[in-house]
């Protein structure tokens, strides 16, 4: 076993590498000047900071160190109301996740009821399903509703992926917690009272990494946005940046808006990472 040592760590060095890499990459693209992209070998990093992409995707012109002056992209109105877009469209899916799942959740790991299995089954499968295959349906259906190309029609879609995986994922949490139902009913709680007031408290590590995988769902969406809302004012900050691809943008311009792509799901993840860790440590579903 000790042999093995260097080995998982050499392993893990390797992983992280793999790992970070990339977004150190692109992250270091977005502080490099124009002449500085172009060279070759690219530098590792950058000589100096240049915040001109940041300030050009939001719609500012800049100047450089040497007097030159960067226009801001042409791109700026769509990342703006992408960036906006995608924060509403993020939150709203959280919160209605959070109102749907956790009793959700609840019932079906601590009841016994007629077809529980069958609609567990149900969960699941929807947790399987790939999204892909019900493009198409949604597409289809949201066009007749006057739904497509609009924020009420991409958090619907949204939501058919969000609450089936963090009900699935709360589920196997809510087994896991200590039976406290028989003491609450005695205590006067009702099932209500039972679930908000103490198995909540008590799940509270779940809930926050359920709403983290939820925001990040949300967040990171581009299937569904890029059939339903591409092109309209409902363009999410996904979609908008993929509208660089289509142009002959600066590199730093395109680097600069997947930077503040990666910043709102980064920071959440950053302030909830103690629960993220506390839930990790909890046994798995019996």
């Amino acid at each position: 076993m000790r042999k093995s040592g260097p080995w998982l760590t050499l392993a893990t060095l390797l992983l992280l590498i793999w790992s970070i890499l990339p977004i150190y990459w692109m992250v270091r693209m977005a502080f490099l000047t124009p002449a500085e992209i172009t060279q070759f070998p690219p530098p590792i990093f950058p000589t100096r900071f240049n915040i001109a992409s940041f300030f050009n995707v939001l719609g500012f012109d800049h100047t450089l160190a040497d007097g030159t002056m960067v226009r801001a992209s042409g791109q700026a109105n769509q990342v703006l109301r992408g960036l906006v877009n995608s924060v509403i469209v993020a939150v709203i899916v959280t919160v209605i996740t959070l109102v749907i799942v956790v009793p959700l959740a609840y019932v079906f790991a601590r009841l016994e009821f007629r077809f529980k299995n069958l609609l567990l089954n149900a969960v699941l499968l929807a947790v399987a399903l790939p999204p892909v295959s019900t493009l198409i349906p949604f597409y289809a259906m949201f066009v007749q509703l006057k739904l497509a190309g609009t924020l009420t029609g991409l958090v619907l879609v949204d939501l058919t992926l969000t609450v089936p995986f963090v009900a699935w994922m709360l589920i196997g949490y809510f087994r896991n917690l200590p039976p406290v139902e028989r003491l609450a009913r005695i205590d006067g709680y009702s099932r209500f009272g039972t679930l908000f007031f103490l198995i909540v408290p008590m799940a509270k590590s779940g809930v926050a990494v359920a709403a983290v995988i939820a925001f990040l769902f949300a967040w990171n969406e581009f299937t569904f946005a890029l059939i339903l809302v591409n092109g309209t004012t409902a363009n999410t900050l996904p979609t908008a940046i993929s509208g660089f691809l289509f142009q002959n943008p600066q590199p730093s311009n395109l680097a600069a808006c997947i930077v503040l792509t990666i910043l709102p799901p980064g920071l959440v993840a950053y302030f909830l990472q103690r629960h993220v860790a506390e839930m990790s440590l909890v046994d798995p579903v019996r």
